[in-house]
């Protein structure tokens, strides 16, 4: 790496040591004119320093505790109850979330971060303050939650799950926004969604014995689907994406590796394929939806960036039925929006595999009904 790209990136450079892809990969440049990362030159106070673990911290001012007030006020009122698809997240991601707000400085960052985006959500056109807002404390979080993934212990364990799932927020609120013409995967969300199943498998060795507690129980859940994702446990509800008997399926690359890599991946999606018609589906359904990117093989991840098109059409069949969320506001339209530029872009002799996403998206009212329970 050139001195100008080390410069380029935070002081904490924690990323390629834990295999982590570095969120500050770009140079600085290439940030400031791009919408779609995390870093921003806004600062609540307007000065910064540098803290003795060598983060860069915004200036204690009488300016920035009382936005900080101000967000962490609105996650606790508004956004954590708005994530209650089920009891589990809504615990998980609201009174949890907040009461570790109080002790972790990355937890904070992330609420206030996710806080500033829901304003700015509801503002519309008012809402570019709260943007720069969202991304500063999207800049601060990723900062201290790399410090706590380089130094991962039972004392922050359960913050780093946190501050990583609220991360994964930000990621899937960029979806419904981003530039679809000419189509290119989202990348991002998918690396930075896949990446952090890293952190989840360092934090599974402390917490293996704590299964009692909610960072337990989601660590106990994310280890039974890589169990039935290796398993290939439900990979035949979607076999017909794996058949091989026409020209264009027999001219790409195959070997018994890519066959293996496509059928994990659909045993991450076979369940959810299963119940997407459900009256009444079971309990998890939603939680699977935000599961199957970080459990993925990451040699999916890298099928998917070369856009081969079995692979896109596989991640078709994922964005539809993520509209089985789509009441949440961070999700949206997104998943209409991704299936529907991907069935625009991959070559026609593969769209036969994609008629039944696109007959969900004609009437999404046949995916299964998951309204938030409180």
């Amino acid at each position: 790496m050139s001195s100008s790209e080390s410069q380029a990136r935070p002081i904490c450079n924690n990323c390629t040591r834990l295999d982590l892809d570095c969120e500050y990969a770009q140079s600085s440049a290439q940030k400031k004119n791009s919408e779609n990362n995390v870093q921003s030159s806004v600062s609540p106070s307007g000065g910064e320093s540098v803290n003795s673990d060598g983060l860069v911290q915004p200036e204690e001012t009488t300016a920035r505790r009382k936005l900080e007030l101000e967000l962490f006020y609105h996650y606790s009122t508004e956004v954590g109850p708005a994530h209650n698809v089920d009891k589990f997240s809504q615990n998980f991601l609201g009174p949890f979330t907040c009461q570790a707000a109080l002790r972790s400085d990355a937890v904070l960052y992330a609420v206030c971060m996710v806080a500033a985006l829901h304003k700015a959500h509801i503002s519309g056109d008012d809402g570019s303050k709260y943007m720069d807002h969202c991304l500063t404390y999207a800049n601060l979080a990723l900062q201290s939650h790399h410090h706590q993934v380089a130094n991962l212990d039972p004392e922050n364990v359960d913050f780093s799950c946190l501050t990583s799932s609220l991360l994964r927020v930000y990621r899937y609120y960029q979806l419904q926004n981003r530039p679809l013409e000419p189509y290119a995967p989202p990348m991002e969300w998918l690396r930075m969604c896949n990446t952090s199943n890293i952190v989840f498998r360092k934090a599974w060795g402390f917490l293996e014995d704590r299964q009692e507690t909610v960072s337990g129980r989601l660590m106990l859940e994310i280890s039974q689907n890589l169990e039935e994702k290796d398993r290939m446990e439900h990979s035949n509800e979607l076999i017909h994406l794996m058949r091989r008997q026409e020209p264009h399926e027999l001219e790409e690359q195959w070997d018994d590796e890519v066959h293996n890599v496509y059928k994990r991946t659909l045993s991450c999606l076979g369940w959810l394929w299963k119940h997407r018609f459900d009256s009444d589906p079971p309990y998890g359904v939603s939680r699977r939806l935000f599961l199957f990117p970080m459990i993925v093989d990451a040699q999916f991840v890298v099928f998917v960036e070369e856009q081969r098109p079995r692979a896109l059409v596989i991640l078709a069949h994922y964005f539809a039925m993520l509209a089985i969320i789509r009441q949440m506001w961070y999700i949206g339209d997104a998943g209409f929006r991704e299936a529907k530029a991907i069935a625009a872009a991959v070559p026609s002799a593969w769209l036969g595999m994609l008629i039944q996403p696109l007959e969900i998206l004609k009437d999404p009212s046949l995916l299964c009904d998951i309204q938030p329970k409180a």
